[in-house]
């Protein structure tokens, strides 16, 4: 290997590399220092060879270095001049496009307000041949004038736009028989014309032609018709919609579908849309609300009503989620209040009713399982500690009625039963659940209370103190001998685990409504 080789190795190791020339001129024999004092020398000069060659070309590159950097701070300089003379110039041109500029805008101004006038001229003039060719038409035409021939949609437009401002005009004009005739005809014309473009309109939105829908809708804007254009696009926009059984699930997407159609077509697209949204609510959902409730079955109709006010209210709230133009949730709210009115005025008496019904029910029926009989007689103290426990709410306990007199008494049934309890208690809930939705806010609480009522009514009087009573009855005097009967105990373990039962719901269900 030649020193340069070595020289070159990465990393360079410079013992290593004297160790290997050592080795090299005394071919291993160490002991000869006259040798390797002689192989050193020539490695020096050697080395020093390769130095100074390698000096004079790192000098030579270095020249060229400074001759291509002269060169090229030369060209930068040159470039330099050269941008400064470009923004110079361009400075110029700008300043003359500005000047230019003004008097292009000068100019307009200047044909705009020459043509103007003459084109308002020239509509006017355009307009009187037409209202002179109407006065001339015989009132015997006018009879026989009931088709509109255009079959060119422009032509069309172009005479919907001529139309409209005669109408307007013919309506300032007086009352004579100069004019009768002509009127006549214009309005005759204006109401052709105006049905021929509802008609196009439709057929453009069948077809899903949008510009042709915007041309027409934006034509008609000025016409009295406007509403009538808005209300085909309603109308042929849910047809083929609300074929299911339930017609929620198609609300939402229809109206994220049409929002954009009503974006791009309308001038006043918050309008539309809210339109749109009105005639759903009315239309549709009300057809769906009356048809699936039943007014005859109490039962039936209120688990209608509050399933079908819950769906509409969560479809409100997807609705406002959107944000659809004009649909705000205030808006919405209203409107389903409106749907459902007629259901919710009657709604708490219809309520309360069932619910007395239905636990007067469900006792009379425990009490027939039992072959009991439940006759009235005087009450015990269990109402005046009811009334201590319930005397901060606005409950009148002196409402409820509680009948109980002597009657025969069964040995060992207690007549109280936790299954009795659990259907009063799941019937109020549900009551209550309906009536935390349905409900107007003003009237929440008090509604709440009523149901608790019934609730008192039946299962803690009706049911708790009638069977407590009925133990009462069977406790023994203190001068019998015989063996007491202690199942008066099962009463009131039985009835404290059902009060624990009632005051669960009342603080779960019924304190957060009041």
């Amino acid at each position: 290997m030649t020193f340069l080789a070595e020289l070159e190795q990465d990393p360079f190791d410079g013992e290593e590399f004297i160790e290997r020339l050592a080795w090299r001129a005394t071919n291993g024999k160490f002991d000869d220092v006259d040798l390797i004092s002689e192989a050193f020398e020539n490695g020096i000069k050697d080395l020093k060879a390769i130095y100074d060659t390698n000096q004079k070309k790192c000098e030579r590159l270095e020249m060229i270095c400074r001759e291509e950097e002269k060169g090229h701070w030369i060209k930068v300089t040159e470039l330099q001049q050269k941008c400064k003379d470009s923004l110079a110039t361009f400075e110029k041109l700008d300043k003359r496009l500005d000047i230019v500029a003004d008097k292009v805008v000068y100019l307009g101004e200047q044909l705009e307000g020459v043509n103007t006038p003459r084109m308002r001229a020239v509509e006017a003039q355009k307009l009187m041949k037409h209202f002179a060719r109407y006065l001339e038409t015989p009132s015997e035409t006018l009879n026989s004038f009931e088709e509109l021939y255009i079959d060119n949609v422009n032509e069309l437009f172009e005479e919907a736009d001529i139309i409209q401002k005669l109408y307007l005009i013919s309506q300032e004009l007086p009352n004579n028989s100069k004019f009768d005739v002509a009127k006549e005809f214009i309005s005759k014309k204006y109401n052709l014309i105006e049905k021929r473009l509802i008609e196009e309109f439709s057929l453009a939105q069948k077809n899903d032609d949008r510009n042709k829908m915007k041309k027409i809708a934006s034509i008609l804007s000025h016409f009295k018709g406007y509403s009538q254009c808005v209300d085909v696009f309603i109308e042929q926009s849910q047809m083929g919609m609300f074929l299911g059984e339930n017609i929620f699930n198609d609300i939402v997407p229809l109206c994220v579908k049409n929002q954009k159609t009503i974006n791009e077509v309308f001038t006043n697209p918050e309008q539309v849309m809210s339109k749109f949204v009105l005639n759903i609510f009315h239309g549709k959902i009300q057809e769906y609300i009356q048809a699936q409730i039943n007014e005859n079955d109490t039962r039936e109709f209120l688990t209608e009503l509050y399933q079908l006010f819950h769906k509409t209210n969560k479809l409100i709230e997807q609705i406002a989620k959107l944000k659809f133009l004009g649909c705000d949730f205030n808006f919405l709210n209203k409107i389903t209040r409106n749907i459902f009115n007629n259901y919710l005025d009657m709604y708490i008496q219809r309520e309360t009713g069932y619910l007395k019904d239905k636990c007067d029910y469900i006792l009379q029926s425990y009490y027939e399982s039992k072959n009991h009989q439940k006759r009235p007689f005087s009450t015990g103290g269990f109402q005046e500690l009811l009334q201590s426990k319930i005397g901060r709410t606005n409950i009148n306990i002196g409402n409820l009625n509680i009948n109980i007199s002597n009657l025969d008494y069964t040995q060992g049934e207690t007549f109280l039963s936790e299954e009795i309890a659990i259907s009063i208690l799941q019937e109020t809930k549900m009551s209550l659940q309906r009536c935390h939705l349905l409900s107007k806010p003003q009237d929440i609480a008090q509604n709440a209370l009523s149901i608790y009522e019934i609730e008192l009514q039946s299962l803690c009087i009706e049911h708790i103190d009638y069977a407590i009573e009925l133990g009462l009855q069977a406790i023994p005097s203190g001068e019998t001998k015989s063996q007491p009967d202690i199942h008066f105990f099962d009463i009131i373990r039985q009835s404290n685990e059902i009060c624990h039962l009632n005051e669960k719901q009342f603080v779960n269900w019924v304190l957060p409504l009041i």
